[in-house]
């Protein structure tokens, strides 16, 4: 597994890929989802911590759902995603005036997108063996942008693997790879 310290960056890199689209007649309905701030004590009652594919598959969700009725720019999608993360990544979170505005971001500005995230199995590559420290799940993504204004983006799939560690509430994230 290739293990990110930039991850902030790239995390912005690989949604921006995810959401380029074509056009289509179909009517979305909108999903809201609410910004969050960034801490590490933070956590999503629906998950349960102590399952580590769980934790990565919230994580591969969180970190490709997008909705720009809500969202001012990737940062807030990584805030977001920060949530299934361990202190250090966590505390990596972009500020605002460093997040670039790409052209796909602009695009789903423009149709008032949101996306829809389907998540599955893993059928990748093998992982790295699990330790008594650390566990190594992965996650299948499916993600399509949607406009409030009839604009529908080409599916894109994703992998997403995870490294976990255990913390204070059970496993977080310390590592992963978006491909």
């Amino acid at each position: 597994m290739i293990r990110f310290s930039r991850t902030p960056a790239l995390l912005a890199v690989a949604i921006a890929a995810v959401l380029l689209g074509a056009c289509s007649a179909t009517t979305p309905q909108p999903r809201p989802q609410p910004s969050v701030a960034v801490s590490p004590q933070l956590v999503d009652p629906s998950v349960d911590y102590h399952d580590p594919h769980a934790v990565c598959a919230a994580f591969a969700v969180a970190a490709h759902r997008v909705d720009t009725a809500v969202d001012r720019d990737p940062t807030d999608v990584y805030r977001r995603a920060a949530m299934y993360l361990d202190a250090r990544l966590a505390a990596a979170v972009p500020d605002q005036d460093s997040v670039r505005l790409t052209p796909q971001w602009q695009e789903l500005t423009h149709h008032r997108a949101y996306t829809d995230v389907q998540v599955g199995p893993y059928a990748g590559d093998a992982l790295p063996p699990d330790t008594a420290e650390q566990r190594h799940v992965g996650a299948l993504v499916a993600v399509q942008p949607i406009g409030r204004d009839g604009w529908r983006g080409t599916i894109e799939r994703h992998t997403v693997m995870c490294g976990l560690r255990p913390s204070t509430i059970a496993w977080r994230i310390s590592e992963y790879e978006i491909g």
